[in-house]
């Protein structure tokens, strides 16, 4: 499995969501979104898709 980043673009925006605007801890998100904390790190570090920006999570 090595090599295989689970988090799309569309996630990432989520990821990005969560924590930049609403304040949430990276862990919190991670939960919210069904990722890994590494995961979340990785995007909100701009490591992966430094390209995402903030989107709301849908209703």
């Amino acid at each position: 499995m090595r090599g295989r980043f689970p988090c799309t673009f569309e996630l990432a925006c989520y990821v990005l969501y969560l924590v930049e605007i609403l304040g949430l801890t990276q862990t919190e998100a991670a939960i919210i979104v069904g990722l890994n904390v590494g995961s979340v790190n990785h995007v909100v570090h701009r490591r992966r898709h430094p390209e995402a920006y903030p989107v709301p999570l849908p209703s």
